[in-house]
């Protein structure tokens, strides 16, 4: 049956109801009628749906499921077996003499696992969305958003290239700029999609970069990844060549900081959570900040060959991890914490891309999926409750008044700790042991335990302050609380499924671990919350715009944008300050190159005026000049 249906059909749906919803929302721009959102919210899920359920009919038809921990004769490298494939080309998109680039799709083992979630856990959050955007003079527009997001990370994921990757990547740069800034009238929401928007970019200077070393090494060819990989197990660069694709690999790497928030391009996610709530469900869970981890392990063999890179990445990694878990710990808006989560175990995704345990990366990308969506659907269902409100000091015993909120979160928690048999358990299991038996070494290994252990204790604290003790808000507030809509709710109790069962899909063939590693991991993440638990329940902070810490909290919170501000900013506006003044002096010496002839031309042009007496006396004058110079030759 999948033979009979093309790729292309799968992102074509989301784009499909994009200009649908889009056309829509441009008709009743000047309506004062409200949108009739029960068909407009169909329309806007169905698509999506679509989209999920022809990629469980392709990921059914394919012979070879999962990822494995095969070895491709590449040492130390855990490679990702892509096994059969569905591929196909639309045609050529660019050519110019030699240069040439075909555009098509690849759909294998590692393309199904990330559109089994992007596109399944996508149509969960549009569904939600239907609930609480409910009412929104940007309805519409704002499911049209959402289904252009879908397009382009299906066009990201199902590219056979990295130039048809780079459009999917650069399409869902547009869409967080557009719904991160969609409030627009809100002046935070839009610097903050400004600063997402720009920081990326700086980013995917980095992506064409890498793309041109490798079109200076073999041409265009060396862009389409079957090319690229054939090319790299056959030849086994090495010497000067496997440093020149390493060159390639760092710039392909820095790209990767900025779409997944690692240092030193992270400090545009948290800024992120301006957005509506179902937007940073989207972008921390199913598609955006995924594509970094994503671009690597399609990339696998070229990191592999590229000497020091993976060191590189592995010590970014444990340092985002580290720095993003401490900053979890200050943070008092319930969507900040998350925000700064996703930043920590992303760089526990990286550190198993480090170690070269590509696989087991794809895997925590699968577990947390589930797992951080469900956490900011729940975050988005208590501001529901709480008419807006972010602050999680002023929240406390909502675990009565939010029963179904309550469970869904506490699954979601559980999960994201690591305790033992729920999805990240699994996932974080393999990475602390790909650190200790393939990774730099035995210090890096501790630090991602304890880093586990303070990702125990941030969430615990959430935990805590949100859904026991006494509420702290007002009492007015405290009366309207109420439990988010069945439409809310439903994609919410999916995802809470997923965040049990998810670590026992089939999808991954993955080795045993080690007791060691298991006891060791589970004990630092029970042992963060009861600490957690402890301390929280005793120490409740209060709300006070200062503290003796806020200096402290802002200094570490923004340190990366002082560093980017100092290291990239600041000289930038310098050097553009003495480019201006060398433009001025330049002009102005043109300008006064220019005055000379025009000066002369009015003098000139002031002999030749309309005088006759003045004509006549020049003409005598030029007469006897003239005479006089031929007397003197003759002579």
């Amino acid at each position: 049956m999948t033979a009979q249906i093309p790729l292309w059909v799968i992102p074509a749906f989301p784009l499909l109801g994009a200009i649908l919803l889009g056309v829509i929302a441009l008709a009743r721009t000047k309506s004062e009628q409200p949108a009739p959102e029960a068909y407009i919210g169909a329309l806007a899920v169905f698509f999506p749906l679509c989209s999920f359920v022809l990629t469980v009919i392709f990921a059914l038809g394919l012979p070879n499921s999962g990822l494995t921990q095969q070895m491709l004769g590449l040492p130390g490298m855990a490679a990702l077996s892509s096994g059969s494939a569905y591929a196909e080309t639309l045609g050529t998109w660019i050519a110019v003499g030699n240069f040439k680039i075909t555009f098509g799709f690849l759909f294998d083992s590692l393309a199904k696992v990330m559109l089994l979630f992007i596109t399944g856990i996508t149509t969960l959050i549009v569904l939600y969305s239907l609930g609480y955007m409910k009412g929104d003079k940007g309805y519409t527009r704002f499911l049209c958003y959402l289904n252009l997001f879908l397009f382009s990370m299906i066009v990201l994921v199902l590219a056979d290239s990295l130039p048809l990757t780079f459009l999917g990547w650069e399409g869902v740069g547009l869409c967080s700029y557009l719904l991160v800034g969609f409030w627009n009238k809100d002046r935070l929401s839009c610097k903050a999609a400004n600063k997402a928007f720009l920081v990326n970019r700086v980013g995917d200077v980095g992506f064409l970069l890498g793309m041109l070393v490798l079109i200076a090494v073999g041409g265009t060819t060396l862009l389409n990844y079957a090319n690229l990989n054939e090319w790299l197990l056959l030849v086994q660069p090495q010497g000067a060549l496997a440093y020149i694709l390493a060159l390639a690999a760092l710039f392909l790497f820095f790209a990767c900081t900025g779409k997944s928030a690692q240092i030193p391009l992270l400090t545009w996610l948290p800024d992120a959570m301006a957005g509506p709530t179902p937007v940073s469900a989207l972008i921390h869970a199913a598609t955006m900040v995924t594509a970094g981890i994503y671009l690597m392990a399609r990339l696998a063999p070229l990191f592999v060959f590229s000497p020091g890179i993976l060191d590189l990445v592995l010590l970014i990694a444990v340092g985002t991890a580290l720095w993003a878990a401490v900053t979890g710990l200050m943070q008092h808006d319930i969507k900040k914490v998350l925000a700064y989560s996703t930043i920590s175990q992303l760089g526990f995704m990286f550190m198993a891309v480090g170690a070269g345990a590509f696989n087991v990366a794809i895997f925590h990308v699968f577990t947390h999926a589930f797992t951080k969506a469900a956490l900011f659907l729940g975050a988005g269902s208590v501001m529901h409750a709480l008419g807006g409100e972010q602050d999680i000091r002023k929240m406390g015993g909502l675990a009565k008044k939010l029963p179904s909120t309550f469970l869904i979160m506490l699954l979601a928690w559980a999960s994201l700790i690591g305790l033992p048999g729920l999805a990240c358990f699994w996932s974080k299991d393999l990475i602390l042991e790909s650190l200790r038996f393939e990774g730099a070494g035995s210090l890096l290994f501790y630090v991602a335990v304890f880093t586990a252990f303070l990702t125990a204790v941030y969430m615990t604290r959430l935990m805590v302050l949100v859904f026991f003790g006494k509420f702290r808000g007002t009492n007015s507030l405290a009366e309207k609380t109420h439990e988010s809509p069945i439409v809310m709710q439903i994609p919410m109790w999916i995802l809470a499924v997923g965040c049990v069962f998810a670590g026992y899909t089939s999808l991954f063939r993955l080795g045993d671990s080690t007791m060691y590693i298991a006891v060791l991991g589970s004990g630092a993440a029970i042992l963060g919350l009861v600490f957690a638990g402890i301390y929280f329940s005793k120490k409740i902070p209060k709300y006070s715009g200062h503290s003796e810490l806020a200096g402290f909290v802002k200094t570490w919170t923004f340190a990366f944008d002082t560093l980017n501000f100092i290291a990239v900013i600041l000289p930038v506006r310098i050097a553009a300050l003495v480019l201006g003044w060398v433009n001025d002096f330049l002009r102005l010496t043109m300008q006064m190159v220019a005055a000379i002839p025009h000066i002369c031309a009015g003098g000139l042009r002031f002999m030749q005026a309309n005088k006759l007496r003045m004509q006549l006396a020049l003409t005598i004058l030029c007469v006897v000049i003239l005479v006089y110079w031929l007397l003197i030759f003759i002579r």
